[in-house]
């Protein structure tokens, strides 16, 4: 090897690196003798004076791209021991191995030059301190890249030749396999074939994808999924529906027998470091490269893929008209269309109408995308009720004063932090700067303060990126926040607004209701408990003050839930003061007790819920059971002994004249009147009329 006389003793006392690189996994398996003839450099570095246990070989970028450096740890890993000192020399078998990138390869010769760390090939040995060896060096970079770039266009050429003549081998969706000597041909597994039809069929029928998804789930169809890598690979699994799985088949042109190039194109800008497939973006269909129909068996005919693709275009775009007219004031009576999301999952809910029962808030989230259930559904009227309450409650003058606090404490509190993120970025930028002065006037030759400069200097510089990031973000939030604030006119206009609105309001139409709600309620987040009856509406207003409040809804039942136990609680405490059901539900309604449909309380509903729950009010124990000093009238019939209907006949004729008791609402005999003797008289027609007094209440009192 030539030009050995530039490694020194320093050289040979530090280690010296082995850089391995292929670019694709599929090089490294077929493509054997590259790897071998990189692992023999360490067998030169042996003959230039490096010991075996000073040689470490670095092979963790087999299978890696050169063109980034970001995907390759083991070429991460050599610059970090570079820049600690610990490399003498760094090997590789050319400088394509090392980079395929000018920026990467620089920024080595440059951290090489610094910790005075040599670079070899299979041509020799260059100092990037050395100007001669360092232009070299730049040269062969330049050349590694361009020699890339000509690959790169090389192998395009042939890919597009090969694409326009449908002979391009790509994968194949679930459904159509290679075989060996017949080319690509529907999959063997009938059971395959009659679930990739069933999903045509049924789109056809249904006319979208959401039909086709709910149909699946319903019935517990599993969809085929080829695996393509992993431990799986090349073996087909049977998962649920999805409507992404759903959509993939109806989208994809292999299924009508087409072979298409040019689908998607790359985007670097969304492109994540590491992930080549990452930062694609769909192109329209006039826009493909390649089109070659009849090149695979087909499931439909490439007309009636033109026609599910037609219908696929005509629903999305109804999605997306009624996506961007989601905030549009219309005649419809929900209010708060547009303003509503869910809380579970922070999609925006929609409103559905039922004829003869209102409306209500439904988030159909998980069903569209999963068929599962739909997250929650909210009877709207009370929703609108309870928002347009706070609404006019923040009109007045308190409000607006309130509002206008609220506004003032977030505007200070925004400076606050604002300045004391600007101080951070102050003390930041001056620990950088000195930083950058320790690190300039420390020796070269002193590696070991050299190095630990850097890194802090490094440290500095990351400490004020993360600074100036934070100060840019309040800054940006402040001034969102600024636009957001109730003009000096419009609060006037409130305050003469909510002194008559009151009275306006039920004059005015739905469109107007919504523009007025609208200039101050920013939107409403839902939270239904169905167990409680409840549902938790948080109201954000303009400026981003918040609202919350609890608003009951109607549900199916409340049983065992926490409200009815505190509602059974408090018609017993009730009771224990002798109150009757209609003056429990008139207490109830008084407190602001409703039932599950949103209703105020009557007798009926006490009574009901009482004997639910098998508790009696103290009357009817007492009735149910006997009364000191009185006789009821089944228990006068059994000693008669006669037909308890027969003294109720009596009583209705007049010939037994007694009134019912006001407390009890029964007829109570005093036993010391004698009244089986009495009725004994009238039954045997001794007397033609008997009276008694009544006496229960009196004596009770």
């Amino acid at each position: 090897m030539m030009n050995s006389s530039k490694i020194g003793p320093t050289h040979l006392q530090r280690r010296a690196y082995v850089y391995l690189r292929q670019s694709t996994p599929k090089q490294v398996a077929q493509n054997t003798e590259s790897t071998v003839n990189q692992r023999a450099m360490q067998e030169r570095l042996l003959n230039l004076g490096w010991r075996p246990d000073q040689i470490t070989i670095v092979d963790s970028d087999l299978g890696c791209s050169g063109a980034e450096a970001t995907a390759r740890p083991g070429f991460q890993f050599l610059v970090t021991e570079v820049s600690l000192g610990r490399v003498g020399v760094v090997m590789g078998y050319d400088v394509s191995r090392l980079a395929r990138n000018c920026r990467d390869w620089y920024h080595l010769i440059e951290i090489c030059s610094i910790f005075d760390t040599l670079i070899a090939d299979t041509d020799g040995v260059y100092h990037p301190s050395d100007f001669n060896d360092r232009l070299l060096l730049g040269l062969k970079g330049a050349m590694s890249e361009a020699e890339l770039h000509s690959l790169k266009l090389r192998l395009d050429a042939g890919r597009l030749s090969k694409a326009k003549r449908g002979e391009l081998v790509q994968h194949l969706p679930t459904g159509l396999v290679r075989a060996e000597h017949e080319g690509v041909v529907l999959d063997p597994d009938i059971h395959i074939q009659k679930s990739t039809r069933l999903i045509f069929d049924k789109f056809l029928e249904l006319g979208s994808i959401r039909k086709v998804l709910f149909y699946f789930v319903r019935k517990g169809i599993k969809l085929p999924r080829r695996q393509h890598s992993g431990l799986e690979a090349g073996n087909v699994i049977w998962r649920s529906a999805t409507a992404a799985a759903i959509s993939s088949v109806l989208t994809n042109p292999a299924y009508a027998g087409a072979f298409v190039y040019g689908r998607r194109r790359g985007d670097r800008r969304k492109m994540i470091p590491g992930r080549p497939s990452t930062g694609r973006i769909r192109r329209c269909r006039e826009d493909w490269i390649t089109i070659v129909k009849d090149t695979y068996p087909a499931y439909i005919s490439w007309e009636t893929y033109e026609k599910v693709q037609d219908k696929i275009a005509v629903n999305r775009q109804r999605y997306d008209e009624h996506m961007r007219h989601k905030g549009a004031e219309r005649n419809g009576e929900a209010l708060l269309h547009g303003l509503v999301a869910c809380r579970h999952c922070g999609r925006q809910m929609l409103v559905r109408y039922r004829e003869g029962r209102g409306f209500e808030y439904v988030c159909f989230a998980m069903a569209s995308g999963y068929a599962a259930k739909a997250c929650q559904y909210i009877t709207g009227r009370t929703i609108d009720d309870a928002v347009v309450r706070e609404f006019m409650a923040a009109l007045n003058q308190a409000s607006i004063d309130g509002l206008t606090r609220v506004e003032v404490k977030r505007r200070t509190s925004d400076q606050q932090l604002t300045d004391q993120l600007g101080r951070e970025v102050a003390r930041c930028e001056y620990e950088a700067r000195l930083a950058e002065k320790q690190f300039n006037k420390v020796d070269p030759d002193n590696r070991l303060v050299a190095c630990t400069l850097e890194k802090r200097w490094e440290e500095k510089l990351a400490q004020l990126q993360v600074a100036r990031d934070q100060l840019d973000e309040a800054t940006a939030k402040m001034a969102t926040s600024a636009r957001d604030t109730i003009p000096t006119e419009l609060r006037r206009a409130f305050l003469d607004l909510g002194k008559n609105l009151p009275e306006l309001w039920p004059r005015l139409n739905n469109v107007r209701r919504k523009e007025l709600l609208r200039t101050l309620v920013k939107q409403i987040h839902l939270l239904k408990r169905p167990k409680e009856g409840e549902a938790e509406v948080r109201i954000v207003w303009v400026g981003d003050h918040v609202t919350e409040l609890v608003v009951g809804v109607p549900t199916l039942t409340r049983r065992n839930s926490r409200k009815e136990k505190d509602l059974l609680a408090e018609v017993c405490r009730l009771e224990e003061r002798g109150l009757s059901d209609e003056a429990i539900a008139g207490e109830l309604n008084r407190r602001g007790f409703r039932t599950c449909r949103q209703l105020e309380y009557n007798r009926q509903t006490v009574q009901q819920l009482r004997l639910r729950h098998r508790v009696l009010s103290p009357i009817e124990q007492v009735r149910r059971g006997s009364i000191p000093g009185f006789y009821k009238i089944p228990d006068l019939a059994k000693l008669v002994p006669i037909d308890p209907t027969w003294i109720y006949r009596l009583i209705g004729r007049g010939k037994i004249q007694i009134e019912q008791d006001r407390q009890y609402h029964c007829y109570l005999f005093d036993k010391e009147s004698k009244p089986v003797e009495k009725i004994r008289m009238l039954l045997h027609g001794e007397v033609k009329q008997v009276s008694f007094t009544k006496g229960a209440s009196r004596w009770l009192s």
